[in-house]
């Protein structure tokens, strides 16, 4: 075993000992830090055993939790949507494996779902305030920016980067989309604050945006775009010459750091639509593919499991369509949900995409007033990145991606924030007011979340875990 893996070894231990015996922040860091180095598939990781070190991170974190923090005030993690759309989807995972095609395969995303509900839960329970939402999308900007690091050592054959990304990121379509929820975080984390996140997210997201442009991934650039969208939509209304001095320097970047080829490969989009080019790459192609999977699930309605849609593709899709292994991915999100999850699949997953869609028109209520900037910032970085997970669904499998479960843990959690929850209010006593309280309410309550403005004192965010005397610690602000 190398020095450097024995280096990431000792690491790796302190950080699970550090959640299991101080505070169960440290196991959710250490979780996001061994998710993104992927040690065994670098050079400098050479000898770990080859294991599950995201799932042994998030596992040892839960029990931390589970051992050293108490349930929070707000709604219990199990009766968020997000979870019950996850525990349900994972149990039909499940039942579908006697009938699956592969059922190998099939059993690996039924392993990878079961992981995703202790991802969301320890997500959920450790981030309660915008504060520490704010800190964790910056572990996300910044083990990105360590990815585009990575990138520009790395050829990119073709013109396509792949294999750079850890488990379920290593080729250029998903790796492109995971970086480009990390380029609209990084946008908001520039906007909101004047200190050392606002400075790394400067830093990181020149790296991220390139690391976009060298996958060469269609699906990514049009879902970054639509990011940019949802950030416009659901912005701070306040230090309006800021965002769009921000917004207008991003875009300059990424023209700078887009390459001609990359360039042209965008140009195929609008060439697709000709039909001048190949039929792999077409729109033609992508119709085809739906059409095989509608016809799929006519035969199946209960589903194939997963990969079926690849496993079956050769008996729905004229040769031409193929690839060089004689099967094709249906590269679009719903389509396989449809084909390998069967109608249950589907309607779950209609659901979720309604309860994200109430949760941005939630925020944009929200937004619309004068609120803190730092919690509209981290609500707008939320929608954004999921906004980017769904029109980037449209051109790959996404459903997998533990970044959407990250981003749908963060958004529950914004929600049932006392600030937040606010935009919803609820009937009252005959003759009292409905609404808001004031902000100096607002800030004297025991539970409440993160009010903090860019003068604001941060130990306040902290406090819902803080005052738990049972911890004998404070909540560490770790990056």
């Amino acid at each position: 075993m190398s020095l450097t893996a024995v280096v990431f070894l000792l690491c790796f231990v302190i950080g699970i000992g550090m959640a299991l015996f101080r505070h169960p922040i440290y196991g959710l860091y250490t979780y996001i830090a061994v998710f993104y180095l992927d040690a065994p598939n670098r050079w400098w990781g050479v000898g770990l055993p080859d294991l599950r070190w995201s799932l042994l991170a998030a596992v040892f974190t839960a029990i931390a939790i589970l051992r050293l923090k108490p349930d929070p005030a707000r709604t219990p993690w199990y009766k968020t949507f997000p979870a019950i759309f996850l525990i349900v989807y994972t149990l039909w995972l499940w039942i579908q494996s006697p009938w699956a095609v592969d059922p190998d395969l099939h059993r690996e995303c039924a392993i990878i779902f079961t992981k995703f509900i202790i991802v969301y839960f320890m997500v959920y329970r450790l981030i309660d305030t915008p504060l520490l939402t704010a800190d964790f999308l910056l572990a996300h900007v910044l083990g990105s920016m360590y990815l585009g690091l990575v990138a520009l050592g790395t050829d990119a054959p073709g013109g396509r980067l792949d294999g750079v990304g850890g488990a379920g990121i290593d080729d250029s379509n998903t790796l492109g989309m995971h970086a480009a929820t990390a380029a609209v975080a990084g946008a908001m984390l520039i906007f909101v604050k004047r200190d050392w996140r606002r400075y790394a997210a400067l830093v990181s997201v020149p790296f991220i945006l390139n690391m976009v442009v060298m996958t060469g991934s269609r699906g990514a650039f049009l879902a970054l775009f639509m990011g940019g969208v949802t950030i416009f939509i659901l912005r701070p209304k306040e230090n309006t010459r800021l965002f769009y001095t921000l917004a207008f320097l991003g875009v300059l970047g990424f023209g700078v750091v887009a390459s001609e080829a990359f360039w042209t490969r965008m140009q195929t989009m609008e060439a697709a639509v000709n039909k001048e080019e190949t039929l792999d790459n077409s729109a033609e192609g992508r119709i085809a593919q739906i059409r095989a999977g509608i016809r799929m699930f006519g035969a199946h309605p209960l589903g194939v499991g997963h990969r079926g849609f690849a496993t079956l593709s050769s008996q729905y899709l004229d040769a031409s369509y193929l690839d060089s292994s004689g099967a094709r991915s249906s590269h679009n999100t719903f389509i396989s949900t449809l084909v390998e999850q069967g109608f249950p699949g589907a309607i779950l997953f209609s659901m979720l995409w309604l309860w994200v869609l109430k949760s941005f028109l939630v925020a944009r209520r929200w937004a619309s007033t004068k609120r803190p900037l730092l919690d509209v910032s981290v609500m707008a970085a939320t929608c954004s990145g999921l906004a980017v997970v769904f029109v980037g669904g449209q051109f790959a499998d996404f459903l997998k991606s533990e970044v959407m479960v990250w981003l749908l843990a963060l958004l529950a959690g914004l929600r049932l924030t006392p600030v937040f929850a606010l935009s919803e209010p609820t009937p009252r006593a005959k003759g009292a007011r409905v609404g808001p309280p004031s902000l100096a309410r607002q800030r004297t309550s025991p539970r409440q979340g993160n009010l903090i403005t860019n003068a604001g004192d941060d130990r306040l965010a902290t406090e819902p875990i803080a005052r738990h005397e049972s911890m004998n610690t404070h909540l560490p602000n770790v990056p």
